[in-house]
């Protein structure tokens, strides 16, 4: 098992290491930091796999500033 918060962000076949900064307001959203983030815009859907393995299907809000991070929110689990 990895260390708790880290996740895996699947952009189709690009596979993007991150970590879970915060969950926000309890809608499902959160704010995730990529390590080496790909070129994404609001709205792209990615798979997101955490820690224990367990996949959720996720959608990219917000690209917050020019930083790695972004603002996703839940859609399903994959």
């Amino acid at each position: 098992m990895r260390e708790f918060n880290s996740v895996t962000a699947f952009f189709g076949d690009i596979a993007v290491p991150g970590r879970i900064e915060a969950l926000e307001g309890g809608r499902g959203l959160m704010r995730v930091s990529l390590n080496g983030a790909p070129d994404i815009s609001e709205g792209a859907e990615a798979i997101l796999e955490m820690h224990d393995g367990v996949r959720f299907r996720v959608a990219v809000t917000e690209r917050l500033d020019d930083t790695n991070e972004v603002r996703m929110k839940l859609l399903a689990r994959a």
